[in-house]
This record gives structure tokens, sequence and C-alpha cells, in this order.
């Protein structure tokens, strides 16, 4: 998430915020002692960023509900639950697989963990991106397979990449084609599901 910020405006609204903050203190304290100053710009600095780290955290949702417009500038808050149906084909086998993605947000990390009767799989990188000329949000997504084994199916683990690209009229639904590195590919659509935070 974080590199979808212009990590140099942020840093640089930042700085100029903590200047801001770091005048008025001295200009209400009225005091010319140096080192006195150097001991409170450091008490300041280590809450200010106590203050960022958590709106960044957990308080980053807060942001996008009260600015929705952020989902359209940034990225949008896609945690929750997704249902997902997998057209998978692996030599000349094929079929539907039906599962769910539990998909784990804030300003700085993304997560997509997939579950099917028979597998589970965990992200190792998903890399969310919006394409420079028609800005239309993907997700980069590689993940490793890990199957449950049920029976006498004895299948090793995995590893997938999928490019993932948001419905443009509505992003609520996700869709794209993944790969595998046992010669299996497919489609996944991820329809997000009615009951999401």
């Amino acid at each position: 998430m974080i590199s979808l910020f212009p990590i140099t405006k942020v840093i640089a609204v930042l700085s100029a915020m903590y200047g801001a903050l770091l005048a008025i203190l001295f200009a209400v304290r009225d005091t010319n002692d140096l080192s006195e100053n150097l001991i409170s710009s450091l008490r300041f600095a280590a809450i200010y960023e106590v203050i960022i780290f958590i709106i960044l955290i957990s308080g980053w949702s807060y942001l996008w509900k009260w600015f929705p417009k952020l989902n359209d500038l940034i990225f949008p808050d896609i945690r929750g639950v997704w249902d997902v149906e997998i057209h998978w084909k692996w030599g000349d086998k094929k079929g539907i697989k039906e599962g769910r993605a539990h998909i784990k947000q804030n300003a700085i990390r993304l997560s997509m963990e997939l579950i099917t009767d028979e597998s589970e799989s965990e992200t190792l990188v998903v890399q969310p991106k919006r394409n420079q000329e028609s800005g239309r949000l993907k997700l980069y997504y590689i993940y490793r397979n890990t199957p449950k084994n049920i029976g006498n199916n004895s299948i090793q683990p995995h590893i997938g990449t999928a490019i993932l690209k948001f419905d443009p009229a509505n992003i609520s639904v996700l869709e794209g084609n993944y790969f595998t590195d046992r010669d299996t590919k497919g489609v996944f659509k991820l329809i997000r599901h009615e009951n999401h935070a």
C-alpha cells in the first residue's frame, strides 16, 4: 500500500507539519536555551512519530471512511471476505473451484489468504498498482498453495502468481489470470462478500 502514496509529497507534508508544530511549541515556551529546545524537539518528535504510526496502522480505515475520495486518489479499502471462483486447467483436466479469500489491509500492508475445501494459500507478495494511463486498479499477487491432502490426493505445495484487475465500474469485483509452477493455469474471480467491514 505504501508504494501507492506519493512518498516524497507525504514526507514533505509531514515535515512541514512537524516544523510548524515545533515553531508553535517554541513560541509558546519562550526560551532561548538551545539544549532545552533540542530535548523538547526530540521528545516532541517521538510523540509525533508514534501518532503518525498509529494513524498508519490502525487509524487509516477511519481516514478512508471520513474522506471517501481517498479510495479514488490512493487505493480502496478492500479488507474483508471475498467469494472466489477459480476456473482451472491442468493438462487435459479443467473445472471450477469455489472458495473464500480473506483480505487484510492497512496503510502499509496487504495480504490475501485463499481457502477452498481442498487447499489454502498464503500470500508471499501482493502489490497494489494503479495503471498510469487509465487509472485502473490491480493487484500483483504471488502465493504458496498448500493442499489439504484429503483421501488419496497427495499433491505437493506449489507457487502461483496472478494479476487481478478491479472491474472499472465496481471495486467489489476482482478478476485475472493465474499461473503456477506445476503448469496449471486459469482465472480467479473474486466478488466482495455482502457482509464486509
